[in-house]
């Protein structure tokens, strides 16, 4: 069972964390049923494109802290959720495979280390959905 902690953010800083006021990275998970609406339903698609709305108020309001707001809408990853779910067809990806969590970790993990790109949605998909 993985655990996520969150850290409440205002424009005034990161509160609790002994980080200085001047710094911070957000990172949103959706999803790539945000822009597209997925196989789930209309409700997780709703929820995901809430969070893009979500990533892109925080980041205006973030930027003179030096805080980074972006998201990761990943689609088609090897997950349980992705495996039990008839509808998902890997071969509809350009590469013919679903993602990897880790591929959708180093997103993560490059979002975390840049300090210039905010407001932005990275799609994972191998091409499924291009902006």
């Amino acid at each position: 069972m993985k655990s996520w902690s969150t850290t409440p953010v205002s424009p005034g800083g990161i509160h609790g964390t002994g980080c200085p006021k001047k710094w911070g990275r957000i990172i949103n998970i959706s999803s790539g049923a945000a822009a597209t609406g997925g196989v789930v339903g209309p409700y997780y698609a709703a929820s995901k494109a809430g969070l893009l709305g979500l990533t892109h108020g925080y980041a205006s309001l973030t930027l003179k802290e030096g805080i980074t707001v972006n998201a990761v809408a990943p689609s088609l990853i090897d997950t349980d959720m992705a495996r039990q779910d008839l509808r998902v067809d890997p071969k509809s990806t350009a590469i013919g495979r679903m993602g990897t969590p880790e591929e959708v970790a180093e997103v993560v993990v490059m979002l975390a280390r840049n300090g210039y790109i905010t407001g932005q949605t990275l799609y994972v998909n191998a091409g499924r959905h291009m902006t």
